[in-house]
Parts: C-alpha cells; structure tokens; sequence
C-alpha cells in the first residue's frame, strides 16, 4: 500500500510537470522555459523537480510527445531506403514521423524555434537526426580506420542535413504537405554522395 502510494505521486508529480512545460511552451513559447518558472506553473518546488529530472531537456525528452517521436521516428534502414522500388516516392518510416510531427505540431515548432537554448537544440539534433544514422556504423563493426572515419563524417552531413530540413519545415508553418516533405528527404538522402562508401553492399 506504501509503494502504490508513492508510485502514485510519482505520477501525479511528473504530469504535473509535464502538463506545466506544454502550457509553458503554448503560452509563452520556448523563451519562458526555465526551472522557476515550471515549478510555480506545476506548484511544486524545485527540490521536487530535481528528484525527477536532473534538467528541463531531460523532462522534455520524457514527454509523450518525445517518446512517441522515438517510436516512430527509428533509425533508417539506408539499404531498404534506397531499394525502396518507388524512386520518386517517400519512405513510409520518414512520411510517418512527418505526420507524427505535423499531428502534435505546436509543441515541435516550440522546440525547434531558434530561440531554444542552444543544449535543447543540440539534443533535438541528435534525435530527429543524427540518432537516426548511427546504424550505418553498427551494421559494419569490422570497417577499417578510414572507413570508420568517413562514415562518421557521413551520419554528422546527413544528421545535420535531416535536422536543418525539419527545423525549416517548421519554421515555414509547414508549408509543404507531411508527404510531400518525406518524398524531399528520402530523394535527398537517396542521392547524397558520401553514402557510396557507408552503405552495405549484401
């Protein structure tokens, strides 16, 4: 009966949190993000914050939302990518996460304005696009030196790449249609030279 009682706090505690930093970012977007300012939005003290998360990105990271882009928003299989039988079409996995983003678009654009802190911006980065090339290294643990060497230099130019695209997708309002900016990467990455050397042949 203890243990469910704590373990219910928990869960009050952090969607108090979690429902504080969404109002935050709604009402007064990214620049109103601060420790201080959630704990007196959620009424909890910081000490309580901090007994959960050890930053506000970590919290960010653990929202719904950002658990729910990891799930659909994978790692790419490059070779199924490019044998992808339409040339022209986008890789479902990619439109997928693009309509993921689109569905929860308020909370996104908030993240990727330019005036997130720069540590916010280097996690999103890495998740919405870095992360996602990291297998090229995985799926070829016995590369040489140089190769190694040139394919992570491929994942940071097509990590760098993916995450400048969204960032701009949402800083136009998503002008273009989830589908229509999926086909744009997958042609993108399709047609990007330094993967003549990192991709698996078999």
């Amino acid at each position: 009966m203890i243990e469910q009682s704590t373990d219910m706090r928990v869960v009050r505690s952090r969607t108090l949190m979690e429902n504080a930093l969404f109002s935050i970012l709604e009402q007064e977007g990214i620049k109103g993000l601060k420790v201080k300012n959630l704990c007196e939005k959620a009424g909890i003290n910081r000490g309580t914050f901090y007994l959960h998360y050890k930053d506000i990105f970590h919290l960010i990271e653990e929202t719904s939302f950002i658990q729910g882009l990891l799930e659909v928003f994978e790692p790419i299989h490059m070779k199924e990518l490019i044998d992808y039988p339409d040339p022209q079409g986008a890789f479902p996995p990619i439109t997928k996460a693009f309509e993921y983003m689109q569905q929860h678009a308020s909370f996104f654009k908030a993240l990727f304005h330019p005036d997130a802190p720069a540590e916010i911006q280097e996690r999103l980065r890495y998740l919405t696009g870095t992360r996602l090339y990291d297998n090229l290294i995985q799926h070829q643990p016995e590369m040489d030196h140089e190769s190694r060497l040139f394919t992570e230099y491929a994942i940071a130019y097509l990590g760098n790449a993916q995450f400048g695209l969204i960032h701009h997708w949402f800083m136009s309002d998503r002008a273009m249609p989830p589908e229509d900016i999926a086909r744009m990467l997958t042609v993108y990455i399709r047609n990007t030279p330094c993967l003549d050397n990192t991709v698996p042949t078999k």
